[in-house]
């Protein structure tokens, strides 16, 4: 799916794949990082889910990731050391081409750092766990 809008052009497959799993990643840690001050700060992480599927934030990611990580549930569907590897691939994209990227930058750091521990093989979504164990912040 993700290069069929551009089958034909290695170099953009490429590059079109970098962009997105970075959006991915990104996500998932901005995700996880707000499950975590839901929860700490006294919200219901449940209600936080049922509240972004109701706005203009709703997507299928958060909607189908989120009531597993609740529960602390990372089959893999994308494991990620994969993901980890598709976000330095984009970082690398953005140095070749003069794009700072800290949000990028961070959101490695945090999976780096679910590797180190172990997680690599689990769903990339089990960087929740990083950021559950430092307080939401990676």
């Amino acid at each position: 799916i993700i290069s069929s809008a551009f089958r034909g052009h290695k170099s953009v497959d490429c590059n079109n794949a970098s962009v997105t799993f970075f959006f991915c990643c990104s996500m998932m840690n901005a995700f996880s990082e707000g499950l975590c001050l839901a929860d700490k700060s006294g919200l219901s992480p449940q209600t936080l889910l049922d509240v972004l599927d109701l706005g203009a934030i709703a997507n299928p990611m958060f909607k189908m990731k989120g009531p597993s990580m609740l529960q602390g549930s990372y089959n893999p569907a994308f494991p990620l050391k994969h993901q980890q590897k598709d976000m330095r691939l984009a970082l690398s994209l953005g140095d070749e081409n003069a794009v700072s990227m800290p949000v990028a930058a961070a959101s490695n750091e945090a999976f780096k750092k679910a590797r180190s521990l172990g997680l690599g093989d689990l769903d990339f979504s089990v960087v929740h766990e990083v950021l559950k164990g430092t307080g939401g912040s990676g």
